[in-house]
């Protein structure tokens, strides 16, 4: 007797805020100051590990106070913003396996604008919403899925960052 066991994919997506750093200058104050705009670069990251995967698609909204600006790096990738609903869509198709690291990195940057209200001072707010990843596995046709948690002001990967930049000021 033999058996054939077909382990899945561990595809993974990965997000993180930053501003000194990345594709594009961003603006504004750090804290974000109520009633001034402050952009944001937001990239997200796909991880994928012992098969290739297709039908690769990450969702995620914006809450209604972020702006989607449309500057996206590298601008040959199928994002889209609706903005009736505040809802990213990256269309990413195949993603090969062991993608993750160096040349093979799988990525997409946006930036974004913050404009908090007075009634936000005090307050670390959520840039990007939760985003899922999903995918099918091509070597067992597994439904492959991902949840990057909400993204917020607080910027722990940027190397300019620190404590108190994340709370909104007067």
């Amino acid at each position: 007797a033999t058996r054939s066991i077909k382990v899945a994919s561990n595809a993974t997506l990965s997000g993180e805020i930053v501003r000194s750093i990345g594709p594009f200058t961003n603006t504004g104050p750090i804290p974000p100051r109520a009633e001034q705009q402050t952009t944001y670069t937001v990239i997200w990251t796909i991880y994928n590990t012992s098969s290739n995967i297709s039908g690769a698609k990450v969702v995620g909204t914006l809450p209604p106070y972020v702006k989607w600006i449309g500057k996206v790096s590298p601008s040959s990738e199928d994002i889209k913003y609706n903005s009736v609903n505040g809802q990213i869509t990256w269309n990413i198709g195949s993603v090969g396996a062991y993608t993750g690291s160096g040349a093979t990195k799988k990525e997409v940057a946006f930036q974004v604008v913050l404009e908090p209200s007075i009634t936000q001072v005090g307050q670390t707010l959520t840039l990007v919403n939760e985003a899922v990843l999903t995918a099918v596995d091509d070597f067992t046709g597994i439904n492959l899925k991902s949840t990057q948690s909400p993204e917020t002001t607080s910027l722990g990967t940027d190397p300019a960052f620190k404590n108190g930049d994340e709370t909104v000021t007067k």
